[in-house]
């Protein structure tokens, strides 16, 4: 979470009018002492103790203020806008000394919002409460701190200012931006999805666990024919129960070693990874996919082996909140030569042990990332590469997407200028091989 810094208590700082009583008391100190007159010394006297008074007061006393702040919407998509509303309220003190406020906010929302406090209503005796309101916009993703709310306030006398902390941060939350996919038909390719099938023990009364009564529309193929024996009447297996279909969405997350293609090639690449992952995800979820996401490299401790630490999230049908602020957090971490980016699949798919749409967003490819890829086929259904179509990664990009391509991955080239819009049309509509060669020759070209 990025956050600005902060403390509780500024300075206390002179107002152009306690300048200008510091600047005529020294005036009066030195005429005093040139023409020997001792009532100037006095008037010296007393402007610095005013001023010093005036900022002992400030310095000592806090307004009793409190301050509640809203976001609405909760959390938005990289540069859409929220309001923010702040209610500031105090019930037995005046206002009248409380120059501003101020919410400070990170760099990434261009501005520092800030303001005059609305004046108390006439024929107010007691109490104030004041709303302010303000939008706030992001070109980054992320959990970012709102705050802490500050106002300033002087003395009766005007001379000193200071700021105080009348509210702490919170957290608001802006999540990759989500591109709206036309359903081509690649979510349940495999015909049976991912469905699933009870494990039943093998215990004595197994087969009666499993039967029950003939009903009228129960398929022939499902009588139970050792239990119809036994009982005398027709009995039929029950049928399979299914849970929800799954998918396995993968995110490369790698900042490789040197000469190690793997990986974004860039830190605007590796965000419009993200906005992709995230298109592909709510696409599926919404479809009633369980969602299995897959980051390739982590700040964890390396495995045993000294390969690089995934991290598996699951995510519910609908859940597309959730994968959203997972999202919102996602970083990229150094990884060594050992790193393979498919090896988080493996833990998904022994788990399920069924054939399931993958859809992977890579960066940078080795051709032995390549073939482990391939491997990975035979559970997937489905297949889905997305890799980079840089210059520095074309030749050898144009190398492992044929080798995906004959194993029957459907593959296209993604960078930071590709829509998300047009990489997936490129695998949901026609040859992705084709198209993945036509770019690499434009890349070429250029």
């Amino acid at each position: 979470m990025r956050a600005p810094q902060t403390s509780r208590f500024r300075a206390v700082r002179p107002t152009v009018r306690g300048w200008t009583v510091i600047v005529v008391a020294s005036g009066l100190l030195v005429a005093a002492t040139v023409i020997d007159r001792r009532e100037g010394l006095f008037f010296f006297l007393f402007l610095i103790l005013l001023f010093a008074g005036s900022a002992v007061y400030v310095r000592t006393h806090r307004p009793r203020l409190t301050a509640t702040r809203s976001f609405t919407p909760g959390s938005v998509s990289v540069g859409e806008p929220a309001l923010v509303r702040t209610v500031v309220e105090t019930r037995d003190e005046d206002v009248a000394a409380i120059n501003s406020w101020r919410d400070e906010v990170p760099p990434v929302f261009a501005r520092v919002p800030n303001g005059d406090l609305p004046r108390r209503p006439p024929g107010s005796v007691r109490g104030y409460r004041g709303v302010l309101e303000y939008e706030l916009r992001s070109s980054h993703r992320g959990r970012f701190a709102i705050g802490p709310f500050r106002v300033t306030h002087g003395d009766p006398f005007g001379l000193v200012t200071t700021e105080r902390r009348i509210a702490g941060p919170q957290v608001f939350t802006v999540t990759p931006r989500v591109t709206n996919l036309i359903d081509a038909g690649l979510r349940s390719s495999s015909g049976d999805g991912a469905k699933h099938e009870l494990n039943h023990l093998a215990t004595q009364r197994a087969d009666e666990l499993i039967a029950r009564e003939y009903r009228p529309g129960d398929p022939l193929r499902r009588v139970h024919w050792r239990q119809t024996a036994r009982r005398g009447e027709l009995m039929v297996r029950q049928e399979e129960q299914e849970g929800d279909p799954e998918a396995v969405l993968l995110l490369d997350t790698a900042i490789p070693a040197k000469n190690l293609a793997a990986g974004a090639v860039s830190a605007e690449h590796f965000e419009r990874m993200v906005e992709l992952t995230a298109s592909l995800g709510v696409h599926l979820l919404d479809a009633g996919y369980v969602v299995s996401f897959v980051e390739t490299a982590t700040d964890a401790v390396p495995f045993a082996d000294g390969t690089v630490p995934y991290r598996i999230s699951r995510f519910a049908p609908g859940d597309t909140g959730g994968l959203l602020d997972a999202l919102a957090d996602t970083e990229r971490f150094p990884v060594s030569d050992l790193y393979d980016a498919s090896v988080g699949l493996s833990p998904v798919i022994r788990r399920t042990g069924k054939v399931m749409p993958v859809f992977a967003v890579l960066g940078r490819l080795s051709p032995l990332g390549a073939r482990r890829l391939v491997s990975s086929k035979v559970n997937a259904d489905p297949a889905v590469a997305f890799l980079t179509g840089g210059r520095a990664a074309a030749r050898p990009g144009f190398d492992e997407i044929r080798t995906l391509s004959d194993a029957g991955w459907r593959t296209a080239l993604f960078d930071e200028h590709t829509s998300v819009a047009d990489a997936w049309s490129r695998v949901a509509f026609g040859n992705s091989a084709a198209a993945a060669a036509e770019r690499s020759v434009g890349h070429g070209r250029r």
